[in-house]
């Protein structure tokens, strides 16, 4: 099982030898979720290509669906997180902007 550990700016996956790093953990998500929707657009094609495993295809092709409408809220998530990240910084300055 790899070992997964978070640091402030990335996320590390250990798998033996080798770390697989991600500078934030929303990329990684917005990845495996782009990963799962051609997947399943891609088998839901094939399943509809015989009548006994239509339904299959078409269960397949409302998963890549919803994964697909997934997309906006985890950009959402992300521009939020960043957002965070920024209050907490010692630069930051919300009057800054009203000034200019």
């Amino acid at each position: 099982m790899p070992d997964i550990f978070d640091e402030k700016n990335y996320l590390g996956i250990k798998m033996g030898k080798f770390k697989l790093y991600f500078r934030k953990r929303y990329r990684l998500i917005t990845t495996v979720n782009d990963l799962l929707i051609g997947i399943l657009f891609v088998a839901g094609s094939c399943f509809n290509f015989f009548s006994s495993t239509e339904i299959v295809g078409m269960v397949c092709y409302l998963g890549g669906s919803l994964f697909l409408a997934s997309r906006p809220i985890l950009r959402i998530m992300h521009n939020t997180a960043l957002r965070n990240e920024m209050k907490e910084s010692e630069n930051y300055n919300p009057n800054k902007a009203e000034r200019q």
